[in-house]
């Protein structure tokens, strides 16, 4: 009987990597997203994870130049912009943009600024769209803090009559007046690795 203990203890032991690795897990914290762990697991076995018809692997874009990089499930609730280190061997950075990705307060892809602000208990400033990082938000509370979160209007017709108001390069809060028209949403999530402890 005691033998038997054992051996399941060993099995839950064995398979706690596995299960960790749930390609079906669609949620994300601090340096984690599902099953990739962020400047752990290797960037070649994001294909053996979700599929190698589910994974792209090119060039990825930013404000100053390109990195190596990989799209999962391009085009679908499940996007995930995933950014390597130069020479390609880390995972550095994950860009959520579908919506079936979810914390455990509840951010995700398509949540409205009512919600942010519940989240961060009270209101939060955010970048003006005239500048790199048009539309980042600045929120102290612990579950939006972790993340670089991003919003942007819903509708083409309504971004086009807000940039009057927010297409400048200061800061602005969420109680704008011109929010109240607004249907901002999150559009993007960035999960990196949380900083070592003691700093």
């Amino acid at each position: 009987m005691r033998l038997a203990g054992l051996v399941f203890a060993a099995l839950l032991v064995l398979a706690g990597p596995a299960l960790a690795l749930d390609a079906r897990d669609r949620t994300f914290a601090p340096g984690r997203v599902g099953a990739i762990v962020i400047g752990k697991t290797d960037p070649a076995d994001l294909a053996k994870i979700y599929g190698a018809a589910n994974v792209k692997y090119q060039k990825i874009g930013y404000e100053g130049g390109e990195t190596p990089g990989a799209h999962v499930f391009p085009e679908s609730p499940d996007f995930l912009e995933v950014m390597f280190s130069e020479d390609g061997k880390k995972i550095d950075t994950i860009i959520i943009g579908g919506k079936n990705w979810v914390s455990r307060s509840g951010l995700r892809v398509g949540i409205r600024v009512a919600q942010l602000e519940r989240m961060n208990g009270g209101a939060f400033n955010f970048q003006g769209f005239g500048a790199d990082e048009g539309g980042r938000i600045s929120a102290g509370a612990p579950p939006l803090a972790p993340f670089s979160i991003y919003i942007g209007e819903t509708s083409e017709a309504d971004r086009k009559a807000l940039l009057k108001y927010f297409h400048h390069e200061k800061v602005f809060s969420s109680r704008h007046p011109a929010m109240r028209n607004s249907h901002f949403a999150v559009r993007s999530i960035y999960v990196q690795a949380p900083p070592p402890k003691g700093d």
